[in-house]
């Protein structure tokens, strides 16, 4: 039995095919400006000790995101690691961007700021406190006080998330001298 290929199943594998090159024609430009999908980050340490709560969810996330996307293992005990994350705080702030009739807040901008820093074993700084943000704007709907209340914690989820890859980000950055330098001289 011969198979029928109707106009419309036509235009559609063509227009699959169609779509097939265009990606891989996207990715050949692309790669052929440097850009290439991140893969596993190399540092200078093997071992990381977390400076934070056991149970802390901040600390699990950028855990998991550190054995995700890098060559070190984290460690439990402080000894043990090479280099010492550490968490030195987080802000979060608020502004009014634009006001309704009544002269309430309508528009708000929502900042969230981490600080960290990583140590060698010995004390000495491979990376000095650094400071990275995310904002986001949140409009507010008066009529809807908890669905702005959710809207307002997915948000700063939202923007926990993009810190920690950055963070990490940050930490892949860090150069083999940099590290040598910290690990050679005495604190």
């Amino acid at each position: 039995m011969a198979k029928i290929r109707t106009e419309s199943s036509h235009s559609a594998a063509l227009s699959r095919r169609a779509f097939i090159a265009a990606g891989a024609a996207g990715l050949f430009t692309l790669s052929g400006c440097g850009w290439h999908l991140r893969g596993r980050q190399t540092l200078p340490f093997s071992t990381l000790y977390i400076a934070m709560g056991e149970n802390s969810l901040i600390a699990a996330t950028i855990r998991r995101n550190i054995e995700a996307q890098t060559n070190v293992k984290v460690v439990k005990v402080r000894d043990e690691a090479e280099a010492i994350f550490e968490f030195l705080g987080q802000n979060r702030g608020t502004a009014v961007l634009a006001y309704n009739s009544e002269g309430r807040g309508r528009i708000y901008s929502l900042r969230l700021t981490n600080t960290f820093r990583v140590v060698a074993q010995n004390g000495n700084e491979i990376l000095p406190a650094t400071q990275i943000y995310a904002t986001r704007e949140l409009i507010k709907d008066e009529s809807d006080y908890n669905g702005i209340a959710n809207e307002e914690r997915l948000l700063y989820e939202e923007m926990q998330q993009v810190l920690i890859h950055q963070m990490v980000a940050r930490m892949a950055h860090i150069s083999e001298e940099q590290f040598r330098l910290a690990t050679e001289t005495k604190k």
